[in-house]
């Protein structure tokens, strides 16, 4: 196994379809987090991104996403990559320590790491779960699962919508939105609330606004930004950016209004996406490392990411 370092934006078109072809492969993969699109978003936006690309008889065997700093690595766009993982063709064995090795790094350090890729396992230190909206047997069925685990919520989210259109106006979801204001709003709603609840403002960040933006105009069947709002009476009351993958949705940036709060106009645009998505043949609604209430509250599953490092010796 060799292991030869570029940026993301400097992959010929063979290493792009290599890339491509390897995640299309494997279910496991799945995540527009690991695509080639996210990665190249993120090398535009900063100095740091790297990728391994990883040889064996000569071969493209692999993809390894990382930021670098020295000798330390970190995923590629650390503090919003929501899935990392080695994107390999089927079948290759690689050593963890070696490929890190192989990156010219002393360490790599993760936090939502896929976990079925065994090279890593040794390395985890702990594993967290991400609650998901599984729709792979249509949206009634899901409901039904809903009301079986939190009898209450759809009832309750369905009266509050209708109070919203009775004292506002006429509610609807915009599926896909491409009007550069509405994501605007949405940075103002989501630094509002971040400074409100004590907790890091990710959007006082250049790089991390330039990736959004980036990706919010992105359109390719590994990634789509999928820029959505609900609005009531024409106006927008909640908006959510998340990336659109072939089988999933990733639940990613949502916020709203805080006049609009009493409705709970984010729960309302959830469960609006989350039908729509099933009307649009989408398996997965990926709710993203975190058991907050609301999550579980319209989940009806989970998967595992996993936290740790992998050093070198």
């Amino acid at each position: 196994m060799q292991v030869r370092v570029a940026r993301p934006g400097e992959l010929d078109a063979g290493e792009q379809q290599a890339w491509s072809t390897f995640q299309q492969a494997d279910a496991t993969l799945a995540s527009p987090f690991l695509a080639l699109e996210f990665a190249r978003a993120v090398d535009a936006a900063r100095a740091d991104a790297r990728v391994g690309v990883v040889e064996d008889a000569g071969q493209v065997a692999g993809f390894f996403a990382f930021s670098v700093d020295g000798r330390v690595g970190a995923p590629v766009g650390a503090s919003i990559c929501d899935a990392q993982a080695v994107v390999a063709r089927q079948g290759f064995e690689w050593n963890a320590q070696e490929l890190v090795r192989g990156a010219a790094l002393d360490v790599w350090t993760f936090d939502h790491l896929v976990t079925t890729q065994q090279p890593f396992v040794a390395f985890h230190r702990a594993r967290h779960r991400a609650p998901v909206a599984d729709l792979s047997d249509g949206h009634d069925h899901y409901l039904e699962r809903v009301r079986a685990s939190s009898k209450d919520v759809l009832a309750q989210v369905a009266r509050r919508r209708r109070k919203l259109a009775r004292e506002v106006g006429d509610v609807t979801l915009d599926w896909q939105t491409d009007d550069t204001a509405v994501l605007d709003t949405l940075f103002e709603w989501k630094s509002a609330q971040y400074r409100e609840t004590g907790v890091w403002d990710r959007f006082d960040q250049p790089w991390i606004v330039d990736v959004v933006r980036a990706l919010a105009s992105t359109r390719e069947a590994a990634l789509t930004g999928l820029v959505s709002t609900l609005r009531a009476a024409g106006e927008p009351v909640a908006v959510h950016f998340g990336l659109l993958g072939p089988d999933r949705i990733a639940w990613w940036f949502p916020a709203y209004n805080a006049k609009f709060a009493r409705y709970s106009p984010g729960l309302i645009l959830l469960l609006d996406l989350i039908a729509v998505a099933a009307a649009r043949g989408i398996a997965l609604v990926d709710l993203g490392r975190g058991e907050h209430h609301y999550k579980l509250r319209v989940a009806t599953g989970a998967y595992e990411v996993a936290e740790g490092s992998v050093p070198v010796a």
